[in-house]
């Protein structure tokens, strides 16, 4: 176990979120990165769309810069209100860019939770979308903002902005570019625990990648594969299992953001083989599915949570690389192939 770890830190020296998305702009620029699933717009109101490696390198570097305008102080946390889509995944990178903390919040607490949330981080801005199924996160992080003395900017994906809530597609279309602060030291990610809603936790880019690198080692996923998340929170297991590992690998990263059985099936479509991250509860439904002997699936990976209890029928795939994340905490987790 000690030589594994040893051999981690020495390929991970040096690395970074960022500087890994730049050689993929620099190599593969052209190829997509991000894409929505079909169903998006029933969920959302957007339309689905999908990112090149740089263009989502373009839109982190415009929304870092909206959010270096701020001129808050280096390593200030920054509140994200989303399920673990595009926006998300811009936002989260954008921070770091910025030099900023970002804290994805749990889009099922109520107001006071999340309050607590904010204000425990010291959040000075707040990013989030307009629609969720029946959510509406930016009309909660506006309210919220109100209460949390520190939080002095709210800004918003998509068309439907609320009053004081700043729109941030067209203020990233205007064409003016922001210059971004000199960064001393890449700031920490924050994460906070979806069940108890306890935190929030800090974790480093590094430890974010380790965890991407002990996952990816046993999936080996090709750069022509893609990686299918039904997960939607923003702890180090769904971070480190989906944006983690698509960065690390250069994979082509399906976010499902709300779970519908529809999109699955349309996500695991299209000739591409394809990397299944769903929560461990989930495993006796699929077992029972058609999409258990899916022909796309390259690999599993369930991410088993604290208090729930293994249920039966398991999956029964062994050509399939299998992956356990054993949930410690929203900080702390293991990996354990099957």
């Amino acid at each position: 176990m000690r030589a594994d770890q040893d051999e981690a830190a020495t390929l991970l020296d040096g690395l970074d979120l960022d500087t890994l998305l730049k050689a993929l702009v620099r190599g593969r620029g052209y190829e997509a990165a991000l894409r929505d699933p079909p169903g998006r717009r029933s969920w959302s109101d957007e339309q689905p769309h999908s990112l090149s490696f740089g263009a989502l390198d373009q839109r982190i570097e415009r929304l870092a810069g909206l959010l270096a305008t701020n001129r808050a102080q280096a390593g200030a946390s920054v509140a994200i209100m989303a399920p673990l889509g595009p926006e998300a995944v811009i936002s989260v990178l954008a921070c770091l860019r910025a030099g900023l903390s970002p804290l994805m919040l749990p889009l099922h607490g109520n107001e006071l939770e999340l309050l607590r949330l904010i204000e425990a981080s010291g959040a000075v801005m707040a990013l989030g979308i307009g629609r969720v199924g029946p959510l509406r996160p930016l009309l909660i992080l506006r309210n919220l903002a109100m209460r949390a003395f520190g939080t002095r900017f709210v800004g918003g994906f998509g068309h439907d902005i609320p009053d004081g809530v700043a729109p941030l597609d067209q203020l990233m279309a205007s064409g003016a570019t922001h210059p971004l602060p000199p960064l001393v030291e890449r700031p920490a990610l924050q994460v906070a625990d979806a069940r108890t809603l306890t935190g929030p936790q800090t974790i480093s880019e590094r430890e974010l990648l380790g965890k991407a690198l002990e996952i990816s080692r046993v999936l080996k996923p090709m750069s022509s594969s893609r990686i299918v998340t039904t997960m939607v929170g923003g702890d180090l297991a769904t971070l480190a299992s989906g944006p983690g590992m698509a960065i690390l690998t250069g994979v082509e990263l399906l976010p499902m953001g709300l779970f519908s059985l529809g999109d699955l099936h349309a996500c695991l479509e299209g000739g591409r083989t394809a990397h299944l991250v769903v929560p461990g509860a989930m495993e006796p439904a699929l077992a029972r599915s058609k999409l258990a002997g899916h022909k796309a699936l390259a690999s599993l990976v369930f991410v088993q949570r604290p208090g729930d209890t293994r249920a039966y029928p398991a999956l029964d795939r062994p050509d399939l690389a299998i992956v356990d994340i054993a949930v410690r905490s929203a900080a702390e987790v293991e990996v354990v192939r099957r």
